[in-house]
């Protein structure tokens, strides 16, 4: 490294002789991330509501001015009316005031797959703000803490669409002057103007000069004057409502044979009469979907329909080929259609997302237009494809474990499959359809389809395990559990409720997880599987450990032992070794620990997986570390770094740089000691592991000026890791994949 100096330079330059430590990581957001700008296209020929723009800019201080609070505005009205097409104008006229970025995001607040989560919608954004996934923690709390902090000093637009409640918003506001929001919704935000100090921005129909204007943006001026009459009555029709103008209006532009006098006689039909009820803008907005959809192929209307059938908002191409039944060539040339006309949203390449309303019409027509039989068999080919391609990345991910966890025997084919090229593909399209195997797991349970929900359940379960989703993976696992049982596969339920105790026991319930793995005992005793029994013996054994109870976990592991030998090719052996040996180091019994130690290491080094490799050599070196053996300890630390993959657990990858960071500071490296602990301490908040708390008092410690110094001779443990029980300061979510 070098400094330079470019440019004209007046005055003193300084720079820096020497540099101690080069930082590439760190807990916060990027600097060089870009400000994000997430707004969607404006409506085309937006026209009208004037009052309702000049409003909300009287709510922003202008250019140069500052706000003394967070500027709140809640637009409300009914569905169709353009409350989302307003707050989209508006913000791309506003947003030139907010320096630092504009925040968008659909709350799905009437969406047939329900609201979004406050939760997720703030991994978005931080995401979009700089912060890296690694750092994003885990519980809603937490996550609305650091949003707000990374908030705080920038100037930020936020539009929240569609939002369902106030529950759902307030999560999801900045806490310091500088950022505005604008929410929209049809109603049930009255609170965030009694609490927040929100302003209100009411939207009810256009008036009649504005709709006036926008069959005339339309339309054009020369096809408006020469039917006045006619286009007056388009109006009436339509109810002055904008959703129904604009799709109106656009039938009529796409087909210049078609006068204005012949839509209004279309629009006067039974099936257009709700629009003659301005109370019932649903039946209005109805209406207007028929119509435009009878304007479709036959192709082109079968994939709208049949994609009322996909459980979540957002889908691929493959999958609208899968639930229609059509070959994919074929839907992707009906997906463009439907995106030109603006009944789905493009959203990347092979990628589209549907309106709430248009999701609920597409439904609606498939209920009307398909058959039971064909309902049925469109949903079931849907959630097959899910299935195969989760049962596919999760062979590629985690392939020791397929059989372990898929027992549920069902027999996939698909003709719409995705190849995966490699683990990293696998795994990327997981971290792109997570919700929507979320959505597809429930709705095979609300279908009653068992074998599917076990199937999705027992290889989804991991994935949110190691996102930290405890709630949701909760759910997924019980969803599993009552399907595992209504086909009577007491295997696969001893193993779901393996991962159920898991999941506990990642999100720091171990009580909970001790519970539920002594149920899975007496049933896999009851079974009299020894194969099943060593597996829930060893996770016994690990839950024991992690909680501090080393006689009981020596006791159940040394069972299990005997059962596991040669068991997935050597690896179930080879964790209850390692938990043997953290047990051992427990206890204080470092000869011994350092035999399991090394037994473990041998039984996985060699497999052709090498994700179980980093968790024994980890164990190895904090048994090293426990004798002073810190140079080969930090040699050991750093090379299960380097065998940490993707799909591993972050929290095991803490653990290490915590043990590395212990034997660094015995060898004088406080300055690299202190940065493993902070890349450490991220995760751990991250994950609302409470390992955090001590290390966080390590590094307040340090900052003050604390050392931690070994007297000559000492072979003892560190401060950092007798701040656990001995050995034991890696084992919280740390085993290796199951």
């Amino acid at each position: 490294m070098r400094n330079e100096v470019s440019g004209s330079v007046t005055g003193h330059v300084v720079q820096a002789g020497s540099i101690g430590r080069v930082s590439l990581t760190g807990p916060g957001p990027a600097e060089q991330h870009p400000v994000p700008r997430q707004l969607p296209l404006t409506v085309r020929d937006f026209t009208g509501r004037v009052e309702h723009l000049a409003a909300l800019d009287a709510l922003v201080p202008g250019e140069g001015a500052s706000a003394a609070s967070v500027v709140v505005a809640v637009v409300d009205g009914p569905a169709g009316v353009g409350k989302t097409a307003l707050a989209v104008q508006w913000a791309h006229l506003a947003q030139r005031l907010f320096r630092d970025g504009t925040l968008y995001t659909c709350l799905r607040g009437h969406h047939p797959a329900g609201p979004a989560a406050p939760g997720d919608v703030l991994g978005g954004f931080l995401s979009a703000l700089g912060v890296a996934s690694e750092w994003v923690p885990a519980e809603l709390e937490a996550r609305a803490g650091l949003y707000r902090s990374v908030l705080a000093g920038r100037r930020v637009l936020v539009v929240l669409d569609d939002a369902d409640s106030v529950e759902q918003v307030r999560p999801l506001l900045p806490g310091a002057a500088g950022c505005a929001v604008v929410v929209t919704g049809r109603g049930g935000l009255a609170g965030l103007v009694v609490s927040e100090g929100a302003t209100r921005v009411p939207l009810d129909l256009c008036t009649e000069r504005e709709s006036l204007e926008l069959v005339r943006a339309v339309l054009g001026p020369r096809r408006v004057d020469a039917e006045p009459e006619a286009v007056t009555g388009l109006i009436r029709a339509c109810a002055r409502l904008p959703l129904a103008l604009r799709v109106a209006a656009s039938r009529a532009e796409t087909q210049p044979h078609l006068t204005v006098a012949d839509l209004v006689a279309e629009l006067s039909r039974d099936r257009w009469g709700v629009l003659s009820v301005p109370a019932d803008p649903r039946g209005a907005v109805l209406a207007v979907f028929n119509w435009s959809y009878l304007r479709l192929t036959v192709e082109q209307a079968r994939v709208l329909r049949r994609l009322g059938l996909h459980p979540g908002p957002e889908f691929g191409a493959h999958a609208a080929a899968a639930v229609s039944g059509l070959p994919l060539e074929d839907v992707r040339r009906a997906l463009d259609a439907l995106a030109d006309s603006h009944l789905v949203e493009r959203v990347d390449r092979d990628r589209y997302r549907f309106h709430d309303l248009l999701h609920a019409y597409a439904t609606d027509r498939a209920e009307h237009d398909d058959g039971p039989h064909e309902r049925e068999l469109a949903r079931r080919n849907l959630l097959e494809w899910y299935a195969h391609h989760v049962r596919t990345a999760y062979r590629l991910i985690l392939p020791h474990a397929v059989d372990r966890h898929v027992g549920a025997e069902v027999d996939l084919r698909t003709e719409q499959g995705i190849a995966f090229a490699d683990v990293a593909s696998a795994w990327a399209w997981v971290q792109l359809e997570w919700a929507n195997v979320v959505d597809a797991i429930r709705a095979t349970a609300r279908h009653e389809l068992p074998r599917l929900t076990v199937l999705l359940a027992s290889t989804a379960a991991n994935a949110l395990y190691l996102r930290g989703y405890w709630d949701v993976a909760l759910e997924v696992c019980d969803l599993g559990l009552a399907a595992a049982r209504a086909i009577g596969n007491r295997v696969v339920e001893c193993n779901l409720l393996q991962r159920l105790a898991h999941t506990h026991q990642g999100a720091g319930r171990s009580r909970e997880a001790e519970e539920v793995l002594r149920g899975a005992l007496a049933l896999a005793t009851e079974l009299d599987d020894p194969h099943l029994r060593a597996e829930v013996l060893s996770n016994l054994g690990w839950v024991c450990v992690e909680r501090g109870g080393f006689a009981e976990a020596r006791e159940h592991l040394l069972a299990a032992l005997p059962l596991s030998t040669g068991l997935f090719g050597g690896r179930l052996e080879g964790f209850v070794e390692y938990n043997l040996s953290a047990a051992a180091l427990g206890a204080g019994e470092h000869d011994r620990a350092l035999h399991h130690a090394e037994r473990g290491l041998a039984l996985v080094q060699d497999d052709d997986d090498q994700d179980v490799a980093p968790y024994a050599v980890h164990r190895l070196a904090q048994v090293r570390q426990s004798t002073g053996a810190h140079a080969e300890a930090v040699a050991l630390c750093e090379r299960a770094l380097a065998g940490e993959s993707l799909r591993g657990d972050p929290r095991h990858r803490a653990a290490v740089l915590r043990t590395l960071a212990t034997s660094l500071r015995h060898l004088g490296d406080a300055t690299r000691a202190v940065g493993c602990e902070e890349e450490a301490l991220a995760v751990f908040e991250r994950f609302g592991d409470d390992r955090a708390h001590a290390v966080r008092a390590l590094l307040e410690d340090s900052a003050d000026g604390g050392q931690v110094v070994r007297r000559a001779g000492e072979p003892a443990l560190s401060r950092t890791a007798t701040s656990d029980p001995p050995g034991v300061d890696g084992v919280r979510g740390a085993g290796p994949s199951r």
